[in-house]
Order: C-alpha cells, then structure tokens, then sequence
C-alpha cells in the first residue's frame, strides 16, 4: 500500500503527514459507512494540526465528528464498540515526537484492507479543498474517556502489591494513575508529565532500563511500561528483569486453563514468538497458533477461530473476552490479578519458562524490499531446512521505517550469534548492490 502500513498510516509530521493528506484523510471517511466519527490522540504536539484537519475534512462530507481528547488506542476502541462508530486515533505509538500516525477503527477492529485501498484512492483523486457542510459538525466530548477508565477499573482486584508504571509521557500518563490506584494503594508512577515532545523519550517499553531502575530502587514488587499510545505493555519483576510480551501471555494463558476458562486450549503467538516459551506452553497442555507479525494478524486468527488470548513479544496483547484490541492497562491489570489471586510474584509465575537464545537486529537500508530477495529467501529456507525445528529465523521488511529485521531464536547461543552475523552481511552486501 502506499499509505497504510502494518499499523495505520504512519510519518514524520509537517513533513509526510500534513494537514492537507489529514485533510483529504477526513474527507475519505465518507466511503464508511457510518455518521459519527471519534476522534482520539496521545501527547505529540502535532497532534490537534492532524485532528482538526481530520475534523474538517470528515465534517465536509456530512459526518459527526467527536473530540474525545487524549485517549490510549484501546481506549478509543473501546467506545468505538459502545457507539457501533468509526473511530481515528492520531499516533506514532512508540515512535519518537516528531513522527504522528492515523488509525483508524470501526466498532473495535482496525479497518479491512479493501477499506485501506479504497481511502488511498481516494486520497491519490481528490484535493484538500472543504466546502462547508450543514449536516457536518465537530464538538468536544472527554466523557468518552471516563466510560474507558469505568471499563477497566471494574477488571480490577484489589492488591496489596507495590507496583511502578512508567507511563512514557504518553496517552497512559493522563489517567495511569488515577486506574492503578483502585489496584494498589502503594504506586509510584514516572513519565506522567507530558509536554508534547518527551513522549517515549528515554521512557517507556522501548526504554525498559527505566522502570527497571526505579523498581530496583524503590524496592517494588512489579513494574510495567507501557508505549506511547497505551496497546502495548512490558514488565518487570522485582529484580528488574523484563518479562516480554510472550512470557506474560503464558501466565495469562496458564491461568485461564487452570480456571477452564481457555477456549480449545490455544493461544496466538506471531513468527517472531521464541520458540522456548512455545515449549512452554505445550508442556502445559497449551497449544500455539502463529501467524504473521501485526496485532491485525493475531486478532484474525482469534477471531475466525474462537480464541481468546494471543499478542505479540513487544507486549501487544489481546484479551479477546474483554477487548477486540491490544491494551496495555489491560494486561497490566490481568498480572496483577494473577499474581494477587495465586499468591506468587512474577519470577515465580515465569520459573518454569524455558526461554531460548533469541536476538532481533534492525539494519539501516536504502530499499527494505530487499527482504524479498531470493538470495535472502534462499538461505533463510537452507537454514531452516538444515536444523528444523531447532531454529526460527526472520528476516522482515519494517512496516513503518526504512529498516530489515533479523530475527533468530535457538537452541544455542552460538547458533543465533553466527546466523545473525551471516545474515547481517548478507543484507549489507545487497544493500549496497541498491544505486
């Protein structure tokens, strides 16, 4: 596609995301069909330039366009289920401040492809120009946001458990705090003070050794960090250690199969899951459905098959009875009941995880399409074919940046060392064949 990636339209602000691309972005919305139009953001400064455009352009075309103000995506999704409405969320998610991103939703699902291709057509065919529309209008509304901290403090059980969040400066730090408290009343919270720059700086899941540090030092039971617009969360245990995305989707899934509670005992896990936490579950009783990377990808699988638990290893997870999206306050509140209910801290709900050597290299490229080279393809399938199911190997295009992933996960440490090297010159040598 040329402007959808894997997670929306995605861009440097007033560079590649415009007002005018937000503008024609808005106007496009009349091909869905449906009147009302939510419109959410995180803390970016460009944020209300994309969101009044948008507004204009949906407001040209007829639509009810809402201001809910800022919001966590899966809190935008939430109220796009309670209103059966189109929803646009404006973020870069993990991104730094000056990249912006659309999304948009219906009635809690990101749109279909077909619907992507359609609005891009549209956007290639038609100007930015708004004609006023009498049967448009644009209001403010922040009870939207009130109908999504009621949803998720009524997931939670109450704790005793000194918890940290690290909240990225991000769509979370406006209402982390005021949620987690009907958990615990023993919070420390950092990165809650957006200024519209700082938002993942040096912050948040991308940026672990922070919540780690301060769960180390103020001697805390557990501490999560969330993502600049709140879909995806990692934690840390007492020790500081990170607990990915997969390993908190194995104590998720494990809980609710002891409590009869997990559909056709399977989870979704995506190509890039390591193949020890696999073992993991299947030692358990646990079967594992993969799909292509994308939290797009993993909620389809769900979906067409009934499941109710699946994300991905950066902490995107989907809670299908409770949420059609991933949500990082969410899973947060999943652990925490867990760890409440069984007694046990998060090392000791992990103890029996077997976790292979993995390692994920992002190279720098003149053309990401490399990755389809057969060169590249060739030896990836000679690699797998020689050592089967002791290797995973991934070499994938960046959905949303100029950058090849190389991902390896096995058996030995040795192994993944050499692969990765091999593979990382390999990729350098056709890169540099790109004039």
């Amino acid at each position: 596609m040329k402007y959808f990636g894997t997670d929306g339209i995605r861009g440097e602000a007033y560079v590649t995301l415009t007002e005018s691309l937000a503008k024609k972005v808005g106007k496009s919305l009349c091909l869905l069909d449906c009147n009302k139009v939510l419109i959410g953001y995180d803390t970016r400064e460009s944020n209300h330039m994309l969101a009044d455009a948008i507004a204009l352009g949906a407001k040209s075309v007829g639509k009810k366009v809402i201001d809910i103000g800022v919001i966590p995506t899966p809190g935008l999704c939430y109220n796009t289920i309670l209103d059966k409405c189109i929803g646009v969320m404006i973020t870069a998610s993990h991104n730094p401040y000056q990249d912006n991103g659309i999304k948009i939703f219906f009635d809690g699902v990101k749109i279909k492809d077909e619907d992507e291709l359609s609005i891009e057509e549209y956007i290639d065919t038609h100007d930015d120009s708004i004609i006023d529309n009498n049967n448009g209008e644009i209001i403010e509304d922040t009870s939207f946001v009130k109908n999504y901290i009621d949803f998720l403090v009524s997931k939670i059980n109450p704790c005793n458990l000194k918890i940290g969040l690290d909240l990225a400066n991000g769509a979370t730090s406006l209402i982390g705090e005021e949620i987690f408290k009907h958990s615990s009343k023993n919070l420390t919270v950092t990165a809650n003070l957006p200024n519209g720059r700082n938002i993942n700086f040096n912050v948040g899941s991308t940026h672990i050794e922070n919540i780690s540090s301060m769960v180390k030092d103020n001697k805390l039971d557990i501490g999560f960090a969330f993502d600049g617009d709140g879909d995806r969360m990692l934690a840390v245990d007492s020790d500081g250690n990170l607990h990915s995305g997969d390993e908190l989707i194995f104590i998720i899934a494990k809980h609710l199969k002891e409590n009869n509670l997990l559909t056709n005992n399977k989870v979704v896990l995506t190509i890039m899951s390591n193949l020890g936490i696999i073992s993991s579950l299947k030692k358990n009783g646990i079967d594992v459905s993969l799909t292509s990377v994308g939290d797009r990808n993993v909620l389809l699988e769900m979906q067409n098959n009934n499941y109710v638990v699946g994300g991905e290893n950066s902490g995107h997870i989907i809670q299908l009875h409770h949420l059609s999206t991933g949500d990082g306050m969410l899973s947060a509140i999943a652990i925490l009941n867990i760890m409440s209910e069984t007694n046990k801290s998060l090392k000791e709900l992990t103890n029996e995880l077997e976790i292979w050597p993995d390692k994920l290299v992002n190279l720098k490229v003149k053309d990401k399409n490399i990755a389809k080279d057969e060169r590249i393809q060739n030896k990836v399938k000679e690699i797998l074919d020689k050592y089967k199911d002791e290797i995973q190997l991934v070499i994938r295009a960046s959905g949303t940046e100029n950058l090849l992933r190389i991902s390896c996960c096995a058996k030995s440490k040795e192994l993944v060392e050499t692969t990765i090297n091999n593979f990382v010159n390999l990729v350098q040598n056709l890169d540099a064949e790109v004039k």
